[in-house]
């Protein structure tokens, strides 16, 4: 577990969230402004509420009489109600606002690595900072921070109202208001350290549950699910202790601050009564004084109560500050780029990729060019550098861009965005969501065009089989395909990929795993796109690489062979030649 922050990287976090918060400043200000306001109602109040009792219980006055004072008094309870209310939802508003663009920012920083290649922290952190430690800075802009300006504001205009008429009281307030925030300071490094502790067990429970749940399969075959499940049990009820440890030190800071509150208000009240006493103090004054002591502890009482959500959004701001501190290594210049209308030719020259500084090349020194139609097979062993050579293609490693071109443009000239909406990838397993076939088959799209989707399901040998079905292509359809057989997840997946019209379809062995009626209907579907599209595979299977026009022979990462299928298959001396010998498992 990573050490606690000390005063400097605290220091550090207040300065990262306060930058990237103040694009949304203005409705947390106009909260603070509301509040603030509310409490010099709340003075103005307690002022007209003392002359009132003055005048009805010393000065002889009728209560009939002070009827236009009543109405003030409650014109300025309503008001204040209303500036509370106010107050408090433009303060959620904030926060939610923050924790939106906190998301985005992380979502954003999540996908800008995974773009780029670059090593990604764990998943599950990932998953408890987007949502547990996002939620954690809720309170602490909600609540924390106008907690903060309200004692900062509030008891100074008290102490400046009560100064001028009663300086003996206001020396009380000046003596014993200290006393809170250095005890809830004091009590506070307890809690610091027990916050930052829960965080970071929560996210090596959430790391080691991901990682059994990942496993499973693996677990049940070894027979150690269970023990697995004991050991799960055993953090959740370390994880529940600790919880209540933060809790315990929670309720015992409240317990101490409510004390002296009570202790410094009773001791306002006690010299007030005696001074009333002896005469040394008029009902009026004294009154107004009483009425304001509480008021004047109350801010600092809620800052300590919620001094616990300044821990938590602290603790959970150190992951946020560490996954958004990421940069690109080869963060590229912002300038204009090229959009495409189009892709006739895709080229790369002298490819090289390396993942790490210093690290050996994963693709090495790789050049070939194709056309704008037909299948280009990529083949290997396993670890060869298919994947990454498609990956590359894609423009998922920026590194690569300079040595691929399209259209005779080098890809770092090229608009990303636009190429990569020019493009379509199928996985070779597809994943197919909860909801209608139309759904899943115009994911991407802007719209439904049912007309469009028919008749390429008509393309793809889809239509007749989904015309059947109950509901056509209303019919709903089971999470992940459940339902569909694999050759029909298939070719609904190239259906999605191809309803974009794109020039060019990466396909990762499409036929794996699917039965020989199946097959040979993905196969025939690739046939009919290749005529118009380019189609780069990953092959596997002879039947695949028998229909290539164009097939590149990876190993260790880099291009050994290149030419049509026919040639190289007749050529006993090639590297695919061997591999066609082999089973077909030798080069998956």
């Amino acid at each position: 577990m990573n050490p606690q922050p000390n005063r400097a990287q605290q220091l550090q976090l207040r300065a990262f969230l306060k930058e990237f918060t103040r694009p949304h400043n203005r409705p947390l200000l106009l909260s603070i402004f509301l509040g603030f306001s509310s409490g010099v109602l709340m003075i103005i109040s307690c002022y007209v509420l003392a002359q009132l009792c003055h005048k009805v219980m010393f000065a002889g006055q009728d209560l009939a009489e002070q009827a236009q004072a009543l109405y003030w008094l409650a014109g300025l309870s309503l008001l204040r109600a209303l500036l509370i209310g106010a107050s408090r939802a433009m303060a959620e508003r904030s926060a939610l606002n923050i924790k939106l663009a906190m998301r985005e920012a992380l979502w954003k920083a999540l996908v800008k690595q995974q773009e780029n290649g670059l090593a990604s922290r764990p998943a599950s952190q990932w998953v408890l900072t987007l949502n547990q430690g996002v939620e954690a800075l809720h309170d602490y802009f909600a609540k924390y921070l106008p907690a903060v300006a309200y004692a900062g504001l509030i008891p100074f205009a008290i102490i400046a109202v009560v100064f001028p008429i009663d300086w003996k009281s206001g020396l009380i307030f000046l003596i014993t208001a200290p006393l809170i925030p250095f005890f809830m300071i004091l009590i506070g490094y307890k809690a610091q350290a027990l916050n930052e502790r829960n965080w970071q067990r929560l996210q090596y429970m959430g790391q080691f549950f991901f990682d059994r749940l990942n496993g499973l399969t693996q677990l049940k075959l070894f027979n150690n699910a269970q023990s697995q499940v004991k050991r799960v049990e055993q953090m959740a009820d370390q994880f529940r202790i600790s919880t209540l440890s933060v809790l315990r030190i929670a309720f015992i800071s409240t317990l101490a601050l409510e004390f002296l509150a009570t202790i410094s208000i009773a001791l306002v009240a006690v010299i007030i009564g005696f001074r009333l006493y002896f005469g040394t103090l008029d009902f009026a004054t004294g009154f107004v004084v009483l009425l304001l002591a509480p008021e004047f502890y109350l801010p600092l009482r809620q800052l300590g109560q919620h001094y616990h959500a300044k821990l938590k959004g602290l603790a959970s701001a150190d992951s946020m500050l560490a996954l958004l501190s990421t940069q690109d290594p080869q963060q590229e210049e912002q300038r204009d780029k090229v959009k495409l209308e189009s892709i006739t030719k895709l080229e790369v020259q002298n490819l090289f990729l390396h993942l790490d500084k210093g690290a050996n090349a994963v693709l090495n020194n790789i050049s070939f060019s194709t056309g704008a139609n037909g299948i280009l097979a990529l083949v290997g062993q396993s670890g060869a550098g298919k994947s990454t050579l498609m990956d590359c293609l894609m423009g998922l490693y920026p590194q690569a861009n300079s040595a691929i071109r399209i259209n005779g443009i080098a890809l770092t000239d090229i608009d990303i965005a636009n190429y990569q909406q020019r493009i379509a990838w199928v996985a070779q397993t597809p994943t197919l969501f909860s909801g209608t076939l139309a759904e899943n088959i115009a994911l991407g799209s802007d719209s439904i065009d049912l007309e469009a989707i028919r008749a390429l399901c008509k393309e793809l040998d889809l239509d007749t089989f989904i015309m059947s079905l109950p509901h056509q292509y209303d019919t709903q359809i089971g999470e992940l395909g459940q339902g569909l057989s694999g050759g029909q997840i298939q070719r609904l997946a190239l259906a999605r990929a191809l309803l974009r019209r794109p020039d060019i379809v990466f396909l990762d062995e499409p036929t794996a795993a699917l039965d020989k009626q199946s097959e040979q209907k993905v196969q025939a579907c690739l046939e009919r796109i290749s005529q118009e599209t380019l189609v780069v595979i990953i092959a596997h299977r002879l039947n695949t690489l028998s229909q290539a026009d164009q097939v590149l022979v990876l190993q260790q990462g880099k291009l050994v062979e290149q030419g049509s299928y026919s040639e190289l298959a007749a050529d006993n001396n090639s590297q695919l030649g061997t591999m066609l010998k082999a089973p077909e498992v030798a080069y998956g």
